[in-house]
């Protein structure tokens, strides 16, 4: 990714915590109506994602539950949008990737070409719990899962070329079986055959989009991760950090351009926040920012991160638009992943 048009990327959390103006029970319009609706207000005012939160417990505390699960919350605002990119939270520890692949493939092929999804690694002993699991797993162990859940994955949704499906009624020709391949992985935590039942995804691949707290984070997100998100730091050290990046990618057969890396900043209301976004922006410390929603109720917190993307928004004139219909890589300067079988 480059940040040659100007244009700062901008992600945040979907708020799905009840809000004040929530619809009265018996009146037709359930909780999804006012998530639809903040999606939609959020993709007016020029956020590029939404990260879908999810978790596999209960919250302790009522704001930070997701109230919907991440993979249906994501396919329903995919009809429900028409330009911002939906990143569901997957938890790599518990979900199987077989059915993972399927629910973002669909997603994408909704959307279509929007969907991203981010892995959930953290140990939560609850959820082990709920799982019929023993104990928490170890950070190396939980990261070595998670790596192979995405080469899984992205070994799924290269099943089919992308010219695969013909469709041609003049010939008859429905499908080219030879640009069929199973997956036959074998590996230390799953074995899938293959192939997936769904054609490739519009994006080669959903957006994967990684949060990075530590060392071992960062090697793994050079790795595999197209996104990284960054906990709120100076620009100093996150442009060390976006440096690292790349020189993992590097040293992975990546290359810089192929992710992109996003700075936490809080949205709130401090004196010249977009200011000092737009300066750290220009420095070249990072190619955008996740803003988060300050504490407090739903409503005045979502209406703080569009009050702040609104003023970020408004000195974005100068560059070029995001073009109608782009998918989520396209909209973040990212290539798309080229099927890993070459059937002439």
């Amino acid at each position: 990714m480059t940040q040659r048009d100007g244009r700062i990327t901008l992600f945040t959390r979907l708020i799905t915590a009840p809000g004040a103006a929530d619809p009265a029970p018996g009146s037709g319009h359930g909780p999804f109506a006012r998530v639809r609706e903040r999606a939609r207000q959020a993709e007016a005012a020029g956020i590029d994602a939404l990260l879908v939160h999810d978790r596999q417990s209960a919250a302790p505390d009522d704001a930070e539950a997701p109230y919907f699960e991440a993979g249906t919350l994501a396919a329903a605002l995919a009809v429900g949008t028409s330009a911002v990119g939906l990143v569901a939270s997957v938890s790599t520890q518990h979900a199987l990737p077989y059915h993972a692949a399927r629910i973002l493939a669909t997603v994408d092929h909704l959307a279509p070409g929007r969907a991203g999804w981010q892995p959930l690694i953290d140990a939560d002993p609850d959820a082990a719990a709920n799982y019929s699991r023993g104990g928490v797993t170890s950070a190396a162990e939980r990261r070595a899962r998670a790596a192979e859940f995405v080469t899984v994955l992205t070994g799924l949704w290269d099943s089919f070329d992308d010219d695969a499906f013909l469709r041609d009624r003049e010939s008859g020709v429905y499908f080219t079986p030879e640009k069929l391949h199973p997956l036959d992985h074998k590996g230390e935590y799953f074995d899938v055959a293959g192939p997936l039942n769904i054609g490739r995804p519009p994006q080669g691949h959903p957006v994967l989009v990684q949060r990075v707290r530590d060392a071992d984070d960062l090697a793994l997100a050079a790795r595999v991760a197209d996104v990284v998100l960054l906990p709120a730091q100076d620009g100093r050290d996150a442009a060390a950090v976006r440096e690292a990046l790349h020189a993992g990618a590097k040293e992975a057969g990546r290359e810089a351009g192929d992710l992109a890396v996003l700075l936490d900043v809080p949205a709130d209301g401090g004196p010249d926040t977009a200011g000092r976004i737009r300066a750290l922006f220009a420095s070249g410390a990072v190619d955008g920012f996740t803003l988060l929603a300050p504490a407090g109720p739903a409503d005045a917190a979502h209406e703080a991160v569009l009050a702040l993307v609104s003023e970020l928004r408004a000195a974005d004139t100068g560059g070029p638009s995001v073009p109608a219909g782009a998918t989520l890589r396209a909209r973040l300067g990212l290539p798309r992943p080229a099927g890993r079988h070459r059937t002439v």
